[in-house]
């Protein structure tokens, strides 16, 4: 029996509408940063790893990623990386959160900003934020996913988690819990495939 949902955060609850704040070239490498990334040497990967437990972890990272890849990074493409006003709930997230009732509802994210205020906006409530920066790990480590059970009070195995990564929210049956991938998109061109994923799952939807 599932007690439990977490959803994961970018790509699965939240999304940026059009990326018409950036270049081609820039969402290019962001789609798709392992070329670069293999083009790191040792303290860059350690930094990239590192890149959810610190601002300025993160702000290296994306500097060095857009480097290798021959552009810059100038300042206000990075503050809209990490501006609420920038990251939209995708059309299904509050019937899928609503759904996720009675229910004990996380989201677990990999994350160097605090979130919880592009929730309170959205007038969209969960009963706990596991946040990279803040909980000193991140996906795929399964310590996320167990921080996450751990604060929800629930066994891993009564625990569905939600997310668009295979890899890094994957790894969550590593730990014990389930999980449903979905696919993504930029907002507004997703169907609505969080409440298929909870439905899948024995989870009514209406």
């Amino acid at each position: 029996m599932i007690k439990a949902v977490v959803f994961d955060f970018a790509g699965t609850l939240f999304g940026r509408p059009t990326h018409q704040w950036l270049s081609p070239q820039h969402l290019s490498v962001l789609r798709a940063p392992a070329p670069y990334i293999a083009r790191m040497n040792a303290a860059e990967r350690a930094v990239w790893e590192a890149r959810d437990l610190t601002v300025l972890a993160n702000r290296s990272a994306h500097w060095t990623l857009f480097r290798l890849a021959g552009l810059t990074m100038p300042d206000p493409l990075f503050q809209r990386l990490h501006d609420p006003a920038f990251w939209l709930p995708y059309a299904d997230t509050a019937a899928a959160l609503a759904a996720a009732r009675p229910l004990k509802v996380g989201v677990l994210s990999n994350i160097s900003w605090d979130i919880r205020g592009v929730f309170a906006r959205e007038s969209l409530s969960v009963d706990a934020f596991l946040l990279s920066y803040e909980i000193g790990f991140s996906k795929p480590s399964v310590r996320a996913f167990e921080a996450a059970c751990v604060r929800l009070d629930v066994d891993p195995s009564e625990t569905l988690y939600v997310g668009d990564d295979p890899v890094s929210d994957g790894a969550a049956v590593k730990a014990g819990l389930r999980f449903a991938q979905i696919s993504t998109a930029p907002v507004g061109r997703r169907p609505p495939v969080l409440l298929e994923a909870l439905a899948s799952h024995g989870i009514a939807v209406s």
